[in-house]
């Protein structure tokens, strides 16, 4: 069956990158003005949840190609549906404008239930499955279409190779690039699919990065050759097979561009590399503009222009108000002058409006664009992120073989997270849990640690669910503290071992979604299978595919698991 589904998406990816071939050019079509084509090189972010006189009178001036929403927007699913209407109806005399969302699941999501939720790029990661990658786009695509939405910020094509990433982390699938490029473009085919466009980022990569671009600048230090070897595979992949669109980050590549410029303002990174080298005729997006790491140095204005200069063809100014009208009058005094050449301005507006065209917004009735359902297919998608889930927990090792648990134990669990505290209570009636907080202070941790102390004592194990570095200074010294066994749950970062390598277990789910944590629960009853392999090399003898392989017992196996092997869809993978 697996041959089958990836005979599938193959074809599938041929279909949509001869497509993308065949889509001519539309801007002359369109009868627009010199500013209605400036306005469309602009992604803009609003404020507040509905449409207030500020942001419509924003929309009603700039006329921007996209709006990108974000959770301050959004507070449910039918509140987002109204918004999109807003926004769309405000644009009425205009061509219609791109939503966007970064909806990559895991630890970065703008749209929660019932709209479907999926772990995240590295659980996808750690099952190593194009088919169930295919089918989390999907579903991630049909839901958010549904709901007004027509662009999403994702996959995220980043090879995570440097532990100290914070930034990216569990957001990339592994640190192989092949991985990644699989698992991204399956991903991709199933969003583009579902009448989403799919932005991938963050080219040229920001997998080997330790800084932060909102607050600096990162430099990746590599060259050429290994930058277009391994960084870059997967956004060849992804552009090999149809990839709409690809968001280009604020990262400088001293071996490409000597000067220093982030790839973001860099004609030799975006035109060089990007058109020339790997040949992506797509649609070009940048990364905020008002993040430090361009801002403070050129200026929103002026980093729009030397962007759109460089070959980007979308600018996205997410926050403050001025700065999108400073970016807005900057491109189009640019323009006026001739500092941007007509022709760049053209082929810029080309590519937005041929993506356009492809997901229906160019329709002569604004209403085309509107969700077509009152509802969301929760079950059908619930059930897609729910294998995802289940079959990305991941047993790193089990020292003292304490794994599953007999129902009978006696545990202590500690956890931020509410869902994993009461299922661990469900299938452990003996268990003691403790409510830690997100980000506890010391005087917090050192209360918790005294705590777990005294309870572990009459104990037969203690579970730690690890959500950041705050728990996992608590279990460094509570380890160290009890004889009891500790089994240690990461709901965040692999990466986070290093804190406690003398526990007696160690798991992962890469994502803290409800999803996972209810999962690790039913793996650490035997009541599913744990399957899931490392997709990053964590340290000494935790290399990637690591991982050890636990069959759920049948006497524990919960309503509709049949041994790890539930119906097939029409994939080709089995859902749980």
């Amino acid at each position: 069956m697996r041959t089958v589904a990836d005979a599938a998406i193959f074809l599938l990816a041929c279909l949509a990158a001869a497509s993308a071939a065949e889509s001519p050019a539309v801007a002359a079509s369109l009868d627009l003005s010199l500013e209605q084509k400036v306005g469309q090189l602009l992604m803009v972010g609003l404020s507040g949840k509905r449409l207030e006189p500020e942001a419509a009178r924003l929309l009603r001036t700039i006329r921007p190609g996209a709006v990108i929403l974000y959770s301050r927007n959004i507070s449910s699913t039918s509140q987002l549906r109204r918004f999109a209407g807003e926004i769309t109806r405000a644009m009425e005399n205009g061509v219609i404008p791109f939503l966007a969302v970064d909806q990559e699941g895991g630890n970065v999501v703008r749209v929660r239930y019932p709209a479907t939720v999926i772990p995240g790029a590295m659980a996808l990661g750690a099952t190593g499955d194009t088919a169930l990658a295919f089918l989390a786009g999907v579903a991630t695509g049909a839901d958010l279409r549904q709901l007004g939405i027509t662009m999403n910020l994702a996959p995220v094509l980043d090879v995570n190779t440097s532990a100290a990433n914070s930034v990216i982390n569990v957001r990339a699938f592994s640190d192989d690039a092949v991985l990644v490029g699989k698992l991204g473009s399956a991903y991709m085919l199933g969003q583009q699919q579902s009448g989403v466009a799919a932005v991938a980022k963050h080219f040229p990569g920001h997998g080997d990065t330790a800084i932060d671009s909102h607050y600096g600048l990162p430099v990746v230090r590599i060259d050429e050759k290994a930058l277009l070897d391994r960084v870059l595979l997967p956004f060849r992949y992804a552009s090999a097979v149809g990839l709409d669109a690809l968001l280009v980050g604020h990262v400088a590549v001293p071996s490409v561009d000597p000067s220093g410029a982030p790839a973001s303002l860099s004609e030799k990174l975006i035109s060089g590399i990007l058109r020339n080298r790997l040949g992506f005729d797509g649609l070009v997006v940048t990364d905020d503009m008002e993040m430090h790491a361009v801002a403070d140095r050129y200026g929103t204005g002026e980093a729009a222009v030397r962007s759109v200069l460089a070959g980007s063809d979308m600018v996205m100014v997410a926050w403050t108000p001025s700065r999108k009208y400073e970016a807005f009058n900057a491109l189009l005094e640019a323009v006026r002058s001739g500092r941007i050449p007509r022709r760049r301005l053209e082929e810029a507006v080309a590519r937005i409006l041929s993506l356009k065209r492809k997901y229906g917004l160019l329709a002569s009735h604004h209403s085309n664009v509107q969700p077509a359902r009152p509802s969301l297919p929760v079950g059908r998608h619930q059930k897609i992120a729910r294998t995802i889930a289940r079959r990305s927990v991941t047993l790193v090792f089990d020292r003292q073989r304490m794994l599953p648990l007999p129902r009978g134990s006696r545990l202590v669990v500690a956890s931020a997270l509410s869902h994993f505290l009461g299922k661990m209570k469900e299938l452990f009636p003996r268990s003691v849990t403790l409510k830690m907080q997100h980000a506890p202070s010391r005087r917090k941790l050192s209360g918790y640690l005294e705590r777990l102390g005294k309870l572990a004592a009459g104990s037969d194990a203690v579970v730690v669910g690890v959500s950041n570095r705050y728990h996992a200074w608590l279990v460094q010294r509570l380890y160290r503290k009890t004889s009891t066994p500790v089994i240690v749950v990461s709901f965040a970062s692999p990466y986070l071992v290093r804190y406690f390598r003398g526990v007696a277990a160690y798991l992962c789910t890469y994502s803290y979604q409800p999803l996972s944590q209810l999962a690790v629960a039913e793996a650490l009853a035997g009541r599913i299978s744990i399957t899931g392999k490392l997709p990053v090399t964590i340290g000494r003898g935790m290399k990637r595919g690591g991982g050890l392989v636990l069959r759920a017992s049948a006497r524990r196996r919960p309503p509709g698991i049949a041994g790890g092997q539930g119906a097939l869809l029409h994939a080709g993978t089995a859902m749980e």
